[in-house]
C-alpha cells in the first residue's frame, strides 16, 4: 500500500508539472484559471491523492506591440498592444501531515458484525471474513446463472418473497453439493478428472457445482407406459420386447 501511494503521488506530480509546459511550437497553453483548476483537479482525482498534494500557479502575461494595418513602419504609424496570458504551475508540494495520516492506517481493517462476542471472537470473525468469496459466489449464483433471480418477472410482494425463498434453497443445495464433494476429495487426497472438456486429463480437487452437474448431461430418461402400447403391439403381432430393448439401449 505504501508503494502504491508513492507511485500515485509521483505520477500525479509529474502530470501536474507537465500540464503547463513552456511556450513553444505545438505546446498548448492554458489561458484561464478555471481550466487550469479543472484539469489539475481531474489529475488529483484520477490518482486518488486529493488533499495529499497541493500546487501553486501564477498568471503570466506577455505584451507585444504591433502596428495597425499594412505598410512600412513609420514613427507615426498607429500601434496596438496584444497581451498573451498563460497560467503556469510553479510547484507541487506533498502535504506531509495528510500523507502521514493515510499511511498510519495502512494494514488496518474494520470488521463489523451483529454476532455477540460469546459466539464469534475477533479471530473467528477474521477467518469468517476471509471466506467472504464463498458467500459472494453464492449470491452470484442467486442473481445470475443458473438461478437468475435478477431480473424479477413477478409483480406482487408475496411473489417476490416466495421466489427469493425458493431460489435461496437452491443456492444452499448448490453450495452443499460443492462442499461435500470437495471435502471428500480432500479427505481422500484425490482429484476428479474429466470435468474440463478442453483438457479431459486435467484433475481438480476443487470442482464447481456447475461442472459436477454438467457431467450428468449425457443421461437420458425414457418413460414407457406399457399397458396401452403393449396391446397395440399385440394387435400388430409384434413382441413387447421391442420396448424392453429400447430401455436397455437407453441405459
Amino acid at each position: 500500500m505504501q508503494r502504491g501511494l508513492d507511485q500515485r503521488l509521483s505520477h500525479a506530480t509529474t502530470e501536474l508539472l507537465a500540464l503547463t509546459p513552456a511556450r513553444g511550437r505545438g505546446q498548448r497553453q492554458i489561458e484561464s484559471e478555471a481550466e487550469l483548476v479543472q484539469q489539475a483537479q481531474a489529475i488529483l482525482t484520477a490518482h486518488r491523492v486529493e488533499g495529499l498534494l497541493t500546487y501553486q500557479f501564477e498568471r503570466q502575461a506577455e505584451r507585444q506591440t504591433r502596428f495597425i494595418g499594412r505598410g512600412r513602419d513609420r514613427a507615426d504609424r498607429p500601434t496596438r498592444e496584444i497581451i498573451r496570458v498563460r497560467y503556469h504551475i510553479t510547484a507541487v508540494t506533498p502535504q506531509a501531515e495528510a500523507i502521514a495520516s493515510v499511511t498510519r492506517r495502512f494494514g488496518w481493517r474494520v470488521y463489523a458484525t451483529n454476532a455477540p462476542l460469546a459466539e464469534l471472537t475477533l479471530a473467528e470473525a477474521v477467518w469468517a471474513y476471509r471466506a467472504e468469496g464463498l458467500v459472494k459466489r453464492g449470491f452470484h449464483r442467486l442473481k445470475g446463472a443458473p438461478l437468475s433471480l435478477d431480473p424479477l418477472f413477478v409483480q406482487r410482494d408475496d411473489q417476490v418473497v416466495g421466489l427469493t425463498h425458493l431460489l435461496s434453497l437452491a443456492v444452499r443445495l448448490l453450495t452443499l453439493i460443492e462442499f461435500v464433494v470437495r471435502r471428500t476429495l480432500r479427505q481422500n487426497q484425490e482429484q476428479l478428472v474429466g470435468l474440463h472438456p478442453e483438457n479431459p486429463k486435467k484433475g481438480t480437487a476443487t470442482p464447481t457445482t456447475a461442472r459436477l452437474l454438467k457431467a450428468f448431461n449425457n443421461i437420458n430418461l425414457t418413460i414407457i407406459q406399457l399397458p396401452q402400447q403393449q396391446r397395440i403391439l399385440e394387435l400388430l403381432d409384434l413382441s413387447p420386447a421391442l420396448y424392453g430393448a429400447l430401455a436397455d439401449h437407453s441405459t
